[in-house]
């Protein structure tokens, strides 16, 4: 995994590790985010080695369940899918 910094609206950056796969990239982060924010989240634009690309967020997990459903530090992966746009 490689450091990255990933960026949505409104937030600030958050920074973490990031796996590519394809047209997806696995991204975790130890971010303070609550259920409300995690929900409106859609858009980002994700740095990884100095290449900066536009992703969109196809899903959001926990890495480890927490008894404490208030706890809002966890470490969460988030599935992040390449935005790509078509050629002319």
């Amino acid at each position: 995994m490689t450091f990255a910094i990933l960026t949505f609206e409104d937030l600030a950056p958050m920074e973490g590790r990031a796996e590519t796969e394809d047209d997806y990239i696995q991204f975790r982060t130890e971010a303070r985010l609550s259920n409300q924010q995690l929900n409106e989240l859609h858009r980002a634009r994700i740095e990884i080695s100095g290449q900066i690309e536009t992703v969109l967020l196809e899903s959001t997990d926990p890495c480890y369940a927490t008894s404490d459903i208030t706890d809002l530090h966890r470490p969460l992966r988030l599935t992040l899918r390449r935005h790509i746009l078509p050629t002319s």
